[in-house]
């Protein structure tokens, strides 16, 4: 990978209005040359860029709010099966998706992320060949509302070799109880990115927020919130860590460990008053952050204050 990834800088804060890939993604892929996509998705628009061994592939699709649940699910779907088949003999590493009022209500206690859920479901079903193949194959992805009136899907993937990587300390997406939706979220914790054996691997931690188990902790708690996901930001590095071989020591419990190897954090805040308190938290937390992106969202579960996703950079292994 062409791009460095630097220690903290003065000014390392970016507020951001446009929901869009990470500035690292962007400057991953910045040199490769727009290509555009031709699809069969109605109202939508496809473009992919490729550039040092990575490869972004958006689309964007309008017409959101007049689809019905079932138009909407089977939209999705088609987005998922755009990406999936251009990155075909890469490794899939992260997803986001912006979604238009998230939480718009179809009735019969479904909302629209359930129906996002269900259509993401059903494009990696058939593109691994069953849920039985989400622990070892599944990228990690995420979720948020969106103000614009487009839904936008946008896939990285990598020649790399890559493995989704689970946090101990919460069940796996795709292993949720019905009470979230007809069929779960499906995504990892992060993905770890093996290159080289010189250099150190990347890990792509997915949105992070304040639940255990299955369950979202401390509600209408902002702090509490915020450190609940510090710890489990922390969690799945240090899993990250010993999968990928990296020699662990009884005192590896300490928090501050995992969240130093931070390169880059992107923090999305439900509510704007709270963003200057939740930033005071993450840059005391995050020594290592060369970038703060912060952005106001919804989050894909209303109780939810704040959410947290980011890039770690993993020490070298033999």
């Amino acid at each position: 990978m062409s791009r460095t990834f630097t220690r903290p800088c003065h000014g390392r804060l970016v507020r951001r209005n446009e929901l869009a890939p990470p500035l690292w993604v962007e400057e991953c892929v910045r040199a490769g040359a727009s290509e555009s996509l031709r699809v069969s998705l109605e109202s939508a628009r496809a473009e992919a860029r490729t550039s040092g061994g990575f490869s972004l592939v958006s689309v964007r699709l309008s017409g959101v709010e007049a689809m019905d649940i079932l138009s909407f699910q089977q939209s999705v779907a088609d987005a998922y099966r755009v990406v999936l088949d251009r990155i075909r003999g890469e490794h899939p590493l992260r997803f986001w998706a912006f979604i238009p009022r998230i939480h718009a209500d179809y009735g019969n206690g479904l909302d629209r992320y359930m129906a996002f859920n269900a259509g993401r479901f059903a494009a990696f079903s058939a593109w691994l060949g069953g849920r039985d193949a989400f622990s070892l194959s599944i990228p990690t992805g995420s979720a948020v509302g969106s103000r614009s009136s487009d839904f936008e899907l946008h896939g990285l993937a990598s020649r790399w070799p890559a493995s989704p990587v689970e946090n101990p300390r919460q069940v796996p997406a795709y292993h949720y109880s019905r009470r979230f939706g007809p069929l779960p979220p499906c995504f990892a914790r992060a993905t770890l990115l093996r290159r080289e054996p010189e250099l150190e691997n990347l890990l792509l931690v997915g949105g992070t927020a304040s639940i255990a188990g299955e369950d979202s902790c401390h509600l209408g708690e902002l702090v509490p919130q915020t450190s609940e996901t510090f710890q489990n930001l922390a969690s799945v590095v240090r899993s990250a860590c010993q999968e990928s071989g990296t020699p662990l020591e009884e005192s590896d419990g300490d928090v501050s460990r995992w969240l130093s190897l931070f390169r880059e954090l992107r923090v999305y805040s439900r509510e704007a008053e709270h963003q200057q308190r939740i930033l005071e938290l993450v840059e005391a937390a995050f020594p290592g952050a060369g970038r703060i992106e912060m952005l106001p969202a919804e989050l894909c579960r209303p109780e939810l204050l704040v959410e947290i996703e980011g890039l770690a950079l993993l020490p070298a292994t033999s």
